[in-house]
């Protein structure tokens, strides 16, 4: 969850529009409530401010003693420490040696010739626990080749991390994330594992190592000369090669890119407090990047440590048309403070570039009398969306009868038919109902349909559910299936009291079919039918 709104992802290559077939099982599984909680036994987190009042009111010995039983408990910690100690980037030289262009080279050499030519692997399709395809075990091989050649760098990066030698860390990532850009584009190759897009699908990999490489310094102790250093490594690079909003835009030639975005999560690993935030919001604004849309949520989170509202307002303006996620902040930053002018046309701008993403939170927070038209076309795009009664209910108020009647006449197709009976159930339109009963008699969704008629038409519920139920004995290719669906449109009858007797009637006939029906019978019983 993020924002409210749920993300789903999955490692297979499913890449067709949606969720995969995983995601959907994984998420009704949870539906279903098969899963478990487990409660943490973490002990309450201390505040900020109860820490540092704690810290500063603790004698020095102490202090020492604590420290003393970390480092003697962590080796790395040990690492970590004498580094911090060191005050000169002299002497961090005489330690540092990891050498960005060979590196470059040598990541380049080896993504450049891997052979995906002729993987004929033997294995097993159900390896997995579930049926898989030859292309799919072929892809799990070819990904596992990419990611041998960046864990040997991962792995030293990693290393390097825990000892606190944050500068060869970041030289190792710097020559991984050049060497990995200008690869030959895959022509002859059996399987066409990566559409391709080879270039495209190494830059995801990268990111990914790059974002795991962020968390493990975050779990380091960093000093601000250090951090410092590695800005300036970073910025050093960059002068080197170009910067770009997008690392695959079409006119670009062989050069090295850096795109910042690609370096967002490093940045905030890194930068933890005013001092080194204000040490890179400089390099920023000399490399002219005040506005490029890639260093825009690195330029919200500077801005955060700094209590600087004013860059925090510009950058999110900036870029609100770019950026759904900048959009949302500024929306809610808005409607928390009142600034209703400013809410009113950022939720235009929302609106119009992201409705699906916007319209129920600007159905709930817009004010529909002062900003009616903008309501009314969130509130109608959200029950298009999501065949949503209830806010059928709101929109109806809103629309004069020929408006509702076209409205509800675009529902008139076999996949919308659930909703588009709920609306002619609201609107009483139950003739409607009756003639869609009527049409649809063969539909799984038939018992849906004429439910909120049984009632109201009862002479005609009956025959047609009679009518349904018949044909369904008498198809071909019957089974336990078709007696399954029968019932659901059987248990109806029961529903309807002025044919209570011709109802047992059938009932009877149906259990003492003959031939008899062993699986008929069976369901029945268990509906409560008989």
């Amino acid at each position: 969850m993020d924002n409210g709104e749920l993300f789903f992802y999955c490692n297979c290559p499913y890449d067709y529009g949606g969720i995969c077939k995983h995601c959907v099982a994984f998420g009704l599984k949870v539906l279903n409530g098969l899963f478990e909680e487990k409660e943490t036994t973490a002990g309450k987190k201390v505040s900020s401010q109860e820490f540092e009042d704690i810290f500063k009111n603790t004698k020095t010995e102490k202090k020492l003693q604590f420290l003393k039983q970390l480092l003697d408990r962590d080796s790395d910690l040990q690492s970590q420490f004498i580094e911090f100690t060191k005050e000169t980037s002299e002497n961090l030289d005489e330690i540092l040696g990891e050498k960005i262009d060979s590196i470059k080279e040598e990541i380049h050499h080896e993504l450049s010739n891997l052979d995906f030519d002729n993987l004929y692997p033997e294995y097993d399709r159900y390896s997995a626990g579930y049926w898989r395809d030859e292309w799919e075990i072929v892809y799990d091989i070819a990904e596992g080749m990419i990611k041998d050649v960046f864990e040997h760098y991962v792995s030293k990066i990693t290393d390097y991390i825990s000892k606190g030698n944050l500068l060869d860390a970041i030289r190792i990532t710097l020559g991984i994330y050049e060497g990995s850009q200008n690869l030959p584009e895959l022509d002859n190759y059996d399987y066409n594992i990566f559409y391709g897009e080879y270039n495209e699908n190494i830059h995801t990999y990268l990111n990914d190592y790059i974002d795991k490489i962020a968390k493990e310094i975050s779990g380091v102790i960093k000093y601000d000369k250090m951090i410092m250093q590695v800005i300036d490594l970073i910025f050093e690079r960059i002068r080197i090669h170009k910067i770009s909003n997008d690392i695959f835009e079409e006119e670009k030639d062989e050069s090295i890119f850096y795109n910042i975005k690609d370096f967002e999560n490093l940045f905030k690993a890194l930068v933890v407090n005013e001092i080194t935030a204000k040490y890179l919001l400089e390099y920023l604004k000399k490399e002219n990047l005040l506005e490029n849309f890639g260093a825009s949520h690195i330029l919200l989170y500077i801005a955060e440590i700094l209590n600087d509202e004013t860059l925090w307002d510009n950058t999110a303006e900036l870029f609100a048309e770019k950026d759904k996620k900048l959009t949302k902040l500024l929306l809610e930053k808005y409607k928390s403070k009142g600034m209703v002018e400013d809410f009113n046309r950022i939720s235009k701008i929302a609106f119009n570039n992201w409705p699906n993403e916007f319209d129920l939170f600007l159905i709930e927070n817009l004010d529909k009398n002062k900003q009616k038209k903008l309501f009314l076309k969130a509130l109608k795009n959200y029950v298009i969306r999501k065949h949503d009664i209830k806010y059928y209910k709101i929109l109806r108020d809103y629309l004069s009868q020929e408006e509702k009647i076209e409205f509800i006449n675009n529902f008139n197709k076999s996949y919308y038919l659930g909703f588009h009976v709920q609306m002619l159930e609201v609107e009483e339109r139950y003739q409607d109902i009756l003639e869609c009963a009527k049409k649809n008699v063969d539909s799984e969704n038939f018992h849906k349909i004429i439910y909120p008629i049984l009632n109201i038409y009862p002479e005609e519920c009956f025959n047609l559910i009679q009518k349904k139920n018949d044909e369904l004995l008498n198809s071909e290719g019957r089974d336990r299936g078709v007696y399954q669906l029968m019932m659901r449109s059987l248990t109806l009858m029961k529903k309807i009291p002025s044919k209570k007797k011709e109802t047992k009637k059938y009932f009877e006939k149906l259990y003492n079919h003959k031939p008899t029906l062993p699986a008929l019978r069976d369901e029945m019983r268990k509906a409560g039918l008989i």
